[in-house]
């Protein structure tokens, strides 16, 4: 994993919506709390050149006077929402020309940050999960913290694990965070039914008797429970819950009452895998509350 607790150094996506503007705010809070270093970017995306006719001396100049503008704009829409410069907006605040994803996930190497924050999925613009979120996925070795909503204390963290290595590395980075912030995990298993599972992997028969089902279901159970009790905790406050039914669902419904999902994005080799890949997918996508989805290192994201 990156790294364990609140992130270090953060770079935020911004291009003058609301739920960026929320980012921002989100960012100064992790700022005040844990002394996050928080960069800010704002990335203008111009067509090729071939793609608007025009000549590349004055396209240089045309961008050029745009970084210009859009900087001092931006920087106005910043200073509104930081007045006392917590951010340091001198030296950490950067209008890039190009492709959003590339220049977000190129600056965000270039300040070795840890993790990148982006407002939610929308169908269209800046941040369309279908562009610019996949391609910062699939570019970066930071952890990926989505904002869908206005910054809030973090008093109850969801922490889905599959049982696999890399989501007990993620709940402890759960458990990590949650000490800093003085608050309480949930540790979510979702038992997927070996009859779901089958159907929903093309070639797989149906499963055999219900009896078969429920002892497969009490063996689930008793691994989450005894991995939890052998789970070193630290001395933070948890509970758990072992709910049946499809992963992503699972996760989506149980957000109520909590302030942060934190999870991995691997899981176990195998058809698991490719369910917990759909699980980040998913949740990224249709959160209500903030995600931190956290990044392996030497893994690529796995999507569906």
């Amino acid at each position: 994993m990156t790294h364990h607790g609140p992130p270090k150094r953060l770079v935020v996506g911004y291009d003058g919506r609301p739920q960026t503007r929320d980012c921002v705010l989100a960012a100064l809070d992790l700022r005040r709390r844990f002394g996050t270093i928080v960069d800010v970017l704002r990335v203008v995306d111009i067509p090729p050149i071939d793609q608007v006719g025009g000549r590349p001396d004055l396209m240089l100049l045309a961008e050029a006077e745009i970084e210009s503008r859009t900087y001092e704009s931006t920087r106005s829409e910043l200073e509104e929402l930081d007045p006392e410069n917590e951010l340091g907006l001198a030296d950490h605040f950067a209008v890039r020309i190009g492709n959003p994803a590339g220049m977000l996930v190129e600056f965000a190497h270039s300040v070795d940050a840890d993790t990148l924050m982006l407002g939610p999925h929308e169908k269209h613009g800046l941040f369309d999960f279908g562009s610019t979120t996949r391609g910062v996925i699939a570019g970066s070795d930071c952890d990926l913290w989505m904002q869908p909503c206005p910054p809030r204390p973090i008093e109850r963290i969801l922490a889905p694990i599959d049982l696999s290595e890399e989501s007990l590395r993620a709940l402890a980075c759960a458990r990590d965070l949650a000490a800093e912030c003085k608050a309480r995990v949930t540790a979510l298993h979702a038992f997927l039914a070996p009859d779901m599972a089958y159907a929903a992997s093309p070639g797989y028969p149906m499963s055999g008797p219900i009896y078969a089902v429920d002892d497969v279901r009490k063996l689930a159970k008793e691994e989450f429970q005894r991995t939890l009790d052998e789970f070193d905790w630290n001395g933070v406050e948890h509970e758990a819950r072992f709910v049946e039914g499809a992963p992503a669902a699972v996760v989506l419904d149980n957000q109520e009452g909590h302030d942060l999902i934190a999870m991995g994005t691997h899981g176990r080799t195998g058809l698991a895998a490719a369910v917990l890949g759909n699980v980040a997918h998913s949740v990224l996508r249709a959160a209500k509350i903030p995600v931190l989805a956290l990044r392996l290192k030497k893994r690529a994201w796995l999507l569906g």
